[in-house]
């Protein structure tokens, strides 16, 4: 499976031949690997994580709850602050944290914040 934004189909060989799959299906595939990456080769999950936000970022909520399903929210955490800081405006901002405050805890959103005002200084400070 391939995860990237505008793709057709997570599954290159069914793109190559022209078939697609809606968004939807798009998104459960990849929260399906999410669960198989969790399991199996759970190192492999934040950077997985950054690729779910950067391919589906209107569903970054979906992301946070399948993450924290699978045992992955501080991996969440840190990849989506990550993510977070490196948008443009501070409504961008302000909206992804909103999207996805519902399904982190008091202590995970915490953190969430001081990751990303860190990273925020970082990218803006070169």
């Amino acid at each position: 499976m391939r995860f990237r934004p505008g793709m057709m189909c997570c599954n290159p060989y069914r793109e190559q031949v022209g078939l697609s799959c809606d968004y939807g299906w798009q998104l459960l595939c990849g929260t399906n690997e999410l669960e198989r990456l969790a399991a199996h080769a759970p190192s492999s999950v934040p950077q997985f994580l950054t690729t779910l936000l950067q391919t589906f970022p209107q569903s970054a909520d979906f992301v946070a709850k399948h993450s924290v399903r699978v045992g992955q929210a501080d991996a969440f955490v840190v990849r989506a602050a990550l993510y977070c800081a490196a948008l443009q405006t501070k409504t961008e901002r302000n909206a992804f944290r909103s999207q996805i405050g519902g399904y982190l805890n008091a202590e995970k959103l915490t953190q969430f914040d001081q990751l990303m005002s860190a990273e925020w200084s970082r990218l803006r400070s070169k």
